[in-house]
């Protein structure tokens, strides 16, 4: 006897081909508000990931002070301190040295002790971008256009290029100056929550860069400009220092020159920040010179200052006193030293997207749109995955993902003494003492060379003494009694470059009581035959 059990099956209704599916198109988007983008954004997006993979981030490390600062950083991780006194140069021990830039430098060492070179050109790239972004949003706040977010973003990469070449905490301050000046002159409503941000960033400002001393005054002269407009106005000073904004700014000013006393050298920040621009030796560096029309950024400048009074005459919006004051305030500046032209680039550009937009719109006859941009937490997902595409093909993201390091003859310069370095250090035994090397090199030598490498200066030019200074640009020069200089400081080698020190290469070579080890194409390595052990102090 057999049983059969019929399957058991579920009566589902059948689709029916008129039933309606819920449209995708009106799903609720659960994308905060503040992190959601608009369809143009994606164009910086692609602008701005273009020049980082191209340029920046690709780009090969100079051999500045970056090497310095990496060298005091990781002095401050292995002590744990900030110095008081300078820790590297035996000629300027026991000067005192006020660390202004700490925290960018223990940054540097840290992530180049854990990522090489490839976390460096990364870190250089995300700086310069990250300041391109933030003034191009700016640009586009304040004209209403894409097309003058993007004016704004080439005029501040145009002005800037020079300074942008180079890896060092100034870019941290770039970016920050950047971010407040986009501050300054688009707030139109004010947020409670500034009393905390702004203070907090000139914390992190005041603890990397000197130049959050320039921000300060960005502060300052703003809130001045809105009590001459209120003045003017109405005709009372009562009223002027009475008015809201005018009071915010000045109580803002204040609040962030205090959240900048929290640094290892409190007040003695105040007053590096000063020492370091009036300092003798500053006057030899090339990039502190004025601004000069035979220099490509001062032609830039010229070019950018003549466009921004065309765009004047035609713009029928006024020009604000705080835009005219800090733009007067920015290119004095910049006037007085060409490397100030980091903070009259942010300004410059900014204003002249704003007036740019106006004027093109009075010759078309158009007005600026009034509608608000359409923003998708779907344009946000598709930010993401560019930054990700773009973050794959730097340098870093190819060491990360393939886990193939960059070679360090692609990730420095060629100007980068590796050849020096490799036969200093195949070398068993050097001679002790001093050693004579341009400045530019001595970060790099001192950090890759032998741990006993002891150059005679390096580029933190403002701790150095002053007859110091002057005698190393006179032996570097070569005159003919350098070697009253060498026996003066009792310098046992000299790591010299033929492209800069030709003239002294002819003149040790026709010594006797010198000779050379080690030559290429770009570098003469010489000793004294009988060396000197004695280093003389910063006293003597």
């Amino acid at each position: 006897m057999s049983a059969t059990v019929e399957p058991v099956t579920e009566n589902k209704p059948a689709l029916d081909e008129n039933t309606e599916l819920p449209d995708a198109r009106v799903l609720e988007d659960k994308t905060p508000a503040w992190a959601r983008m608009s369809g143009t954004s994606v164009f910086f997006v692609l602008t701005l990931g273009l020049l980082m993979i191209t340029i920046f981030a690709s780009r090969p490390l100079w051999p500045t002070d970056l090497w310095d600062h990496i060298n005091y950083g990781n002095w401050m991780l292995n002590q744990q301190a900030v110095p008081g006194t300078e820790p590297l140069l035996p000629l300027a021990d026991g000067i005192p040295m006020v660390t202004s830039a700490w925290l960018a430098q223990v940054g540097l060492a840290s992530l180049f002790n854990a990522a090489g070179f490839a976390g460096l050109q990364f870190a250089y790239g995300l700086f310069v971008v990250a300041s391109l972004g933030v003034i191009a949003w700016g640009g586009v706040r304040r004209s209403g256009s894409t097309l003058f977010g993007f004016v704004a973003l080439f005029a501040f990469l145009a002005l800037n290029w020079q300074q942008f070449l180079v890896i060092r905490p100034q870019l941290i301050g770039v970016l920050f100056f950047s971010a407040l000046s986009t501050w300054l002159l688009n707030a139109r409503q004010w947020n409670k929550s500034g009393w905390v941000i702004l203070p907090l960033a000139f914390t992190v400002w005041a603890n990397c860069h000197g130049s959050f001393a320039i921000g300060l005054a960005s502060l300052a002269i703003t809130g001045l400009a809105h009590a001459l407009n209120v003045l003017a106005r109405t005709k009372s000073l009562r009223q002027a220092l009475s008015s809201q904004p005018v009071i915010r700014l000045f109580l803002l000013t204040q609040l962030c020159a205090a959240a900048a006393l929290i640094n290892p050298n409190g007040l003695a920040v105040f007053a590096e920040v000063l020492r370091v621009g009036q300092h003798p030796n500053i006057a030899s560096m090339f990039e502190w010179d004025p601004l000069t029309l035979r220099m490509h950024q001062g032609q830039v400048a010229a070019v950018l200052g003549l466009l921004l009074i065309v765009v004047l005459r035609w713009s029928p919006r006024r020009l604000q006193l705080e835009e005219a004051m800090l733009l007067a305030f920015t290119a004095g500046l910049a006037l007085w030293s060409s490397r100030m032209i980091n903070w009259l680039a942010p300004v410059m550009a900014l204003t002249l997207a704003a007036h740019g937009a106006a004027a093109w719109r009075h010759l078309r006859g158009t007005t600026r749109p009034q509608t608000k941009t359409e923003t998708s937490g779907l344009w946000t997902v598709v930010n993401a995955g560019l930054c990700w595409v773009f973050f794959a093909f730097t340098t870093l993201g190819v060491q990360t993902v393939h886990g193939r390091s960059v070679p360090v003859e692609r990730a420095v310069s060629s100007e980068t003494p590796l050849s020096a370095v490799d036969f200093l250090n195949s070398e068993e035994s050097l001679p002790e003492g001093l050693a004579f090397c341009s400045a530019e090199w001595a970060g790099f030598l001192t950090g890759f060379g032998p741990a006993d490498f002891q150059p005679m200066v390096n580029l933190h030019v403002h701790v150095i003494p002053e007859e110091v200074w002057t005698h190393y640009q006179q032996l570097a020069a070569g005159p003919t009694d350098w070697q009253g200089i060498t026996d003066l400081y009792d310098i046992n080698l000299a790591v010299t470059t033929k492209s800069r020190h030709a003239r002294l290469i002819r003149q040790i070579r026709k010594s006797p009581k010198w000779e050379p080890l080690f030559e290429d194409a770009q570098t003469v390595i010489f000793r004294r035959r009988e060396a000197v052990h004695q280093i003389p102090s910063a006293a003597e």
